[in-house]
């Protein structure tokens, strides 16, 4: 969509109403409107037109997204880190394995130098 230069000096501060109406943005209220919309959109590619809109349950408020769970494939060293993390959150630090120590040491030592 593009808007013809010949409507620019058109759209005043009196009538953007109407141009937002004509435009898209709210819904055409008048035959003037909707030609104008018409007219601006006649090139434009629709792609979903075998898709049908409940409006009835957008209304009602029934409309609800349908949940998809995707599977994430960790490798077994990531993995493994995460378990150890899980024991380093449940035990606290007293009886942390020594790598995992040093592994907490560096990334605070990185996280300070970006600051």
């Amino acid at each position: 969509m593009a808007i013809d230069k010949k409507y620019i000096g058109k759209i005043t501060e009196s009538n953007l109403d109407d141009w937002l109406h004509s435009t898209g943005f709210l819904y055409p209220t008048n035959e003037k409107q909707l030609e104008r919309f018409n007219k601006l959109y006649e090139d434009y590619d629709f792609k979903l037109k075998n898709a049908t809109i409940d409006i009835k349950s957008i209304i009602e408020g029934s409309l609800c997204n349908k949940e998809k769970i995707i599977p994430i494939n960790l490798s077994n060293d990531v993995s493994s880190e995460i378990e150890n993390l899980k024991m380093v959150a449940r035990k606290g630090q007293s009886n942390l394995p020594q790598h995992i120590i040093d592994k907490m040491k560096k990334k605070h030592r990185d996280s300070d130098d970006k600051e």
